[in-house]
């Protein structure tokens, strides 16, 4: 989304709590993505499951990561909002123009560093006056929540 591409609806910064409600919508969507990706590899591996250690199963994990990655990029870059975001009410928007995928490639990484950091990086938007992530902050973006009419 680009400045063109502002709500029309009135929209306020968004709450952590949304934000995070938001997310673990989208995990259920990330776990069908999981299993359609685990699907299709067993399709072309005829059956046989990924050996429980050595190079192939950190391929394996790097090609579920990948498809993991486009389900967020994918919605960000087309809609603004993925469907856990939609559920909410959220929109992201992109301050910047330009490519959609670099940025939005940086922010899904942000994510799993916020995830894997126990949601602690997550909190730094409690000290933001505009409540604004790290990475929000750098790529010139901010997360709304669409307010009813308009």
């Amino acid at each position: 989304m680009t400045t063109d591409e502002t709500p029309k609806r009135p929209a306020r910064t968004a709450p952590l709590w949304r934000r995070a409600a938001a997310l673990f919508y989208d995990t259920l969507f990330v776990i069908a993505v999981v299993i359609l990706a685990t699907f299709l590899a067993l399709i072309v591996t005829r059956g046989e499951p990924v050996p429980p250690e050595g190079p192939a199963q950190w391929l394996f994990r790097l090609y579920l990561l990948a498809w993991i990655a486009a389900y967020f990029v994918f919605f960000w870059c087309r809609f603004g909002q993925t469907p856990g975001m939609k559920v909410w009410r959220l929109l992201l928007i992109r301050e910047r123009d330009g490519p959609c995928i670099r940025p939005m490639l940086a922010r899904f990484g942000y994510g799993l560093l916020s995830v894997a950091s126990l949601g602690l990086l997550f909190f730094i938007t409690l000290r933001d006056p505009q409540r604004r992530s790290w990475i929000d902050d750098r790529q010139a973006m901010r997360v709304v929540q669409l307010l009813p009419g308009g």
